[in-house]
């Protein structure tokens, strides 16, 4: 055998020094060839714990008193006392986890899977092959008692108790009460969502017609100024309009991308149209020259002009009109 602790050795007992010669003269006489490295062959000491293990152990029984005695656990060993008949195993009802457990061992151990095609060839049980079928699999909760088995397993019978014919019509009743009262709530349901859903509808119709009516009317003036505003699809291309946003409304508007020929005189004469009392800040010197903040007296006027100004073509380039900030003082006057 080969040594744990000498890989590429090998040792080997022989009965007597004879027998021991004549396998080393032969084993001289071998040539592995070329690609093979030559093998040294020794005499090696003799183990004494080795050769005890080795040796056989003959039973003291006779023929006739081995036949009629019961095998023994194991006479390799000397073990020559056959195993306690009253001697049981006991293991846990099978589960899931224990079967999926069960089939990686079959898997990964080829003997063991051999072991129990045997097993099951024994116990006239069909053979495993081909596709799983469902009646195939087994009922872990409720098992028959198996002689075969090696412990007798508790069984988990069915102890539902037989009911009386009265007891069954009055179950029967109550279910039907019951079943009853489950429908009147959800048609009762199903009526409330449909009033919720028109009633909404009708609200927000309302709504709309509001907004429409309460809409403010654009005078010619107006009307001219907005349509010769560009689209804001053919002015995103722009780089001040690009990731435009009007921003929170205010009574305030900022004014970008004017052409320098522009005066103040221009813009105020541009936002009258919607209010006559503004005020226009022209930006002429620092980091917002070119622009410009024009203040309305509320809100809603000031998302007018916003609406109608911007793109608009003012001195041949489309202007930039966003919410401005308001002062603290403006805001506590709007909040007044």
């Amino acid at each position: 055998m080969e040594s744990q602790a000498m890989p590429g050795f090998v040792f080997l007992d022989f009965p007597d020094r004879q027998s021991a010669e004549a396998a080393y003269d032969e084993l001289k006489k071998i040539n592995f060839g070329l690609f093979y490295k030559q093998v040294s062959v020794e005499f090696a000491k003799p183990n004494l714990n080795r050769q005890q293990r080795n040796t056989t152990y003959v039973s003291p029984l006779t023929v006739e008193e081995h036949e009629k005695a019961a095998d023994p656990i194991s006479e390799s060993q000397g073990i020559l006392y056959p195993p306690n008949p009253h001697l049981k195993y006991y293991y846990p009802d099978p589960t899931p986890d224990i079967l999926t457990n069960m089939m990686y061992a079959i898997g990964s151990v080829p003997r063991l899977y051999t072991q129990v095609l045997h097993l099951m060839n024994k116990l006239n049980m069909p053979p495993p092959f081909g596709p799983a079928e469902k009646e195939s699999k087994p009922n872990i909760l409720k098992r028959k008692h198996d002689e075969l088995l090696s412990s007798d397993e508790s069984e988990l019978e069915d102890e539902s108790v037989q009911e009386t014919p009265k007891e069954m019509t009055v179950k029967m009743q109550e279910e039907k009460i019951k079943q009853a009262r489950l429908t009147r709530l959800a048609a009762e349901k199903q009526k409330l969502a449909i009033k919720s859903t028109s009633s909404g509808h009708q609200q927000q119709q309302k709504q709309q017609k509001i907004k429409i009516l309460v809409g403010p009317r654009l005078t010619e003036d107006q009307k001219a100024i907005r349509d010769k505003c560009k689209p804001m699809s053919e002015l995103k291309d722009l780089s001040a309009f690009k990731n435009y946003e009007q921003g929170a409304p205010s009574s305030k508007l900022y004014v970008k991308n004017l052409n320098k020929k522009i005066t103040q005189e221009d813009l105020t004469q541009l936002f009258s149209i919607f209010s006559k009392d503004i005020t226009v800040d022209l930006k002429t010197k620092g980091r917002l020259r070119g622009q410009a903040f024009i203040t309305f007296p509320d809100q809603a006027t000031s998302t007018l002009a916003l609406e109608c100004t911007n793109g608009y073509l003012f001195v041949d380039r489309p202007i930039a009109v966003l919410y401005g900030r308001e002062s603290k003082q403006q805001q506590e006057e709007q909040e007044q």
